[in-house]
C-alpha cells in the first residue's frame, strides 16, 4: 500500500496559463517525500540519516488546476546499497485522475565527510516494508 499525502495547491503555485508549474509538481513530490520519510525518523533530525536527490523523472498527464485537490501517492521501487527509488503517483483527490508520474532516485549521505554512505539495516527493512 502506497503513502498518500495529500496538497492543496496555492495561488503563487500557477503560471502564466492557470496551471500549476511544472517545476512546482517536483516541489509537491518533495513534500510527499519529506513527509514519507519523517514516519521512518520518527522525531530523529534528518541529517541522521538522510540523502540527496540523484535523479527525478516526471511525465505530465494533465494540468493541475487551482481548485483541484492533490493526492500523492508514494512507494518504494528499488533498494541498493546506498541508494533507493521511489515511484510517484499525482492524482486528483475528486476523482482519482493522473495528473503525473514521477520517479526520484536517493542517495544516503553522510552529512559530516559529503559522501555516499549504506543504507542502515533499519532503513533497508524500513523501505522494503514500503515497497
Amino acid at each position: 500500500m502506497p503513502f498518500i499525502h495529500e496538497i492543496h495547491p496555492r495561488f503563487r503555485d500557477l503560471d502564466a496559463l492557470g496551471h500549476v508549474n511544472n517545476a512546482v509538481l517536483v516541489t509537491f513530490l518533495e513534500q510527499a517525500r519529506f513527509h514519507w520519510w519523517r514516519g521512518y525518523l520518527a522525531g530523529r533530525p534528518f541529517e541522521a540519516e538522510g540523502f540527496l536527490i540523484a535523479r527525478v523523472e516526471a511525465d505530465y498527464k494533465i494540468p493541475i488546476l487551482l481548485e483541484d485537490q492533490v493526492r500523492i501517492e508514494v512507494r518504494c521501487t528499488k533498494i541498493g546499497t546506498t541508494s533507493f527509488a521511489l515511484a510517484y503517483r499525482v492524482l486528483r483527490g475528486a476523482d482519482g485522475a493522473l495528473f503525473a508520474e514521477a520517479k526520484t532516485v536517493q542517495v544516503m549521505l553522510d552529512f559530516t565527510t559529503n559522501r555516499p554512505t549504506p543504507l542502515t539495516t533499519q532503513a533497508r527493512a524500513w523501505l522494503e516494508a514500503h515497497a
